[in-house]
C-alpha cells in the first residue's frame, strides 16, 4: 500500500528537482460537515440541475425564516473525509488520485465556534414562494423551468441549500505536521515525488463571526399534485461530493 507522509523542512531539501509542487483548491469541497461554502451561498438558494447535461443553473433565493428550526451550541467541530478537491489543468490523473487520497486520509478542517443550523418545512417554503411569484405575475413556469421539470420523464431536479455550519474561524490541520509546514509528499510520475502544498488555502469563507462555512442540501423532484399545483418529492442518495462538483461549474 502506498504511504503518504508529511513533508518537513529537513526532508524538503532531499526532494531536489525530482519534486513538483501542486496547490489544490478546496472550492466547494465535500466534507463530513457538508460542502465547503467557498461561494458564500445562503440558505434558501435554489438551483435547477439538468441530470442529462450534468449542468447546474442558479435561480432565486427562497425566503427562509430568520431563526433556524434547530441550532446547536457553538463548539469545536472537525470536518474530515475531505473529497472533491480541485486541481489545476494539466496535472496527471494518477497524481490527482494520489493527492486526493492523501488529503482524504491526512487532512481535516478544524472549525472554531462551529454551530449547525437546519431548517425544516422547506417544501412548504418553496411552494409558498412559487405562489407568491405567480400572484405578482412572474412566469416561474418558464423562468424556473417548472413546467418542464414536472413532466414524468424529466431529467431536471432542484437543489436547495437547507442548512449551514457557521463558524468564527476554520483552518486546515494535517496529521503529524512537523517543521511548521503544511504540505504532503505523494508519489509522482516517472519515479519522482510531488509536493502537495496546502499552505495557500486560507479558508477565507470561514473567517468572521458566524460565517456560513459549510452547506447541506436537499434534492427535490417536482410533480403536479392532485390539486393541480406544483409539489416536490425529496430525492435520496445524492452524495454531497456530486453537488460540490456541480457547484464548481457555476
Amino acid at each position: 500500500m502506498k504511504k503518504f507522509f508529511i513533508l518537513t523542512v529537513a526532508n524538503q531539501m532531499l526532494l531536489g528537482c525530482q519534486s513538483d509542487v501542486i496547490r489544490p483548491s478546496f472550492d466547494y469541497a465535500s466534507t463530513s460537515l457538508g460542502v465547503y461554502n467557498s461561494g458564500l451561498l445562503n440558505v434558501g438558494q435554489l438551483f435547477v440541475w439538468d441530470m442529462r447535461e450534468n449542468t447546474l443553473t442558479r435561480l432565486d433565493e427562497i425566503p427562509f425564516p430568520d431563526t433556524p428550526t434547530s441550532k446547536t451550541n457553538p463548539t469545536t467541530l472537525v470536518a474530515s473525509n475531505i473529497s472533491s478537491v480541485g486541481f489545476s489543468a494539466g496535472i496527471d490523473s494518477a497524481v490527482k488520485a494520489n493527492a486526493s487520497a492523501a488529503i482524504r486520509e491526512n487532512v481535516s478542517i478544524q472549525v472554531n465556534s462551529g454551530s449547525r443550523e437546519e431548517y425544516r418545512a422547506t417544501i412548504s417554503l418553496l411552494s409558498n414562494e412559487i405562489n407568491r411569484k405567480k400572484a405578482f405575475g412572474e412566469d416561474v413556469d418558464n423562468s424556473w423551468l417548472l413546467r418542464r421539470s414536472a413532466e414524468p420523464d424529466s431529467q431536471l431536479r432542484y437543489i436547495l441549500v437547507r442548512g449551514l455550519v457557521t463558524s468564527d474561524k476554520a483552518e486546515l490541520v494535517a496529521k503529524n505536521t512537523a517543521g511548521g509546514e503544511l504540505a504532503l509528499v505523494i508519489p509522482g510520475g516517472k519515479g519522482g515525488n510531488v509536493k502537495v502544498d496546502l499552505s495557500k488555502e486560507a479558508l477565507a469563507s470561514c473567517t468572521g463571526s458566524r460565517s456560513p462555512c459549510f452547506l447541506s442540501f436537499q434534492v427535490l423532484k417536482p410533480f403536479i399534485n392532485e390539486n393541480g399545483n406544483y409539489d416536490f418529492e425529496p430525492v435520496r442518495g445524492v452524495p454531497a461530493s456530486k453537488i460540490g462538483d456541480l457547484l464548481k461549474t457555476l
